[in-house]
């Protein structure tokens, strides 16, 4: 007789990679075919293997040149090939760091 397991059963769940939970379980499918899944630990949802990774320094360092050529953000994400909405944060969040002060709010003047 063969012991070894059938080949029906599944792989185990992936440890959470944010807070190596073992409490995970799957949670759909991505368009792309990936499987998604869920941490019941601390509630993130991740994909083992990704096909796309973080954006390099050298492709940041692309958009922020293009920031300075006046180029609409569509413009950008399809140059550098990000997402719009990457590209929106990671806007937003230079603006942010290039602000010296907060202005506060507007004081009301009394007219006379």
């Amino acid at each position: 007789m063969d012991t070894t397991t059938p080949a029906s059963t599944p792989d185990p769940p992936p440890p959470c990679p944010h807070c190596r939970a073992t409490h995970v379980v799957r949670n759909g499918i991505l368009p792309s075919g990936s499987r998604r899944h869920l941490c019941r630990g601390c509630g993130r949802r991740f994909v083992v293997a990704p096909k796309k990774g973080p954006v390099s320094d050298e492709r940041k360092d692309l958009i922020r040149r293009l920031l300075l050529e006046r180029l609409s953000l569509r413009a950008i994400a399809r140059v550098a090939g990000v997402s719009r909405s990457w590209l929106q944060g990671f806007v937003n969040s230079l603006y942010r760091e290039e602000t010296p002060w907060e202005p506060g709010p507007l004081e009301k003047s009394r007219a006379g």
